[in-house]
């Protein structure tokens, strides 16, 4: 056997381990992106709103700086109940990807 049919049958072996992992690695593959898209879903209004309330923010701190501390609360109030509705999301999206069977298929787009 030459030197360049056992490079070429190296390259084919690592090759076709690696293609081995890949089809063993597949399925897992699918379902982290199927629980990663679904908390994304879940959390996605929450996320859009908080960051509607970090926009604000730069208002808080505008003129006139002795009322800053009444604007910082007043901002603080609005953010409470974003965090409280991203909170009862996670643990919703939590108890609903244990109710969900492992083996259900990943959803195609």
């Amino acid at each position: 056997m030459t030197e360049e049919k056992k490079e070429k049958d190296i390259f084919t072996q690592i090759g076709d381990s690696l293609k081995e992992l890949g089809e063993e690695l597949k399925p897992h593959l699918f379902k982290a992106e199927r629980k990663i898209r679904d908390f994304d879903e879940a959390i996605q209004p929450s996320l859009s709103d908080l960051g509607d309330r970090f926009k604000e923010l730069a208002g808080v701190f505008k003129e006139p700086m002795e009322d800053i501390g009444t604007r910082l609360k007043e901002w603080g109030e609005t953010v409470k109940p974003v965090v409280k509705d991203m909170g009862d999301r996670i643990k919703s999206a939590r108890k609903a990807e244990k109710e969900t069977p492992e083996d259900k298929p990943a959803r195609d787009e």
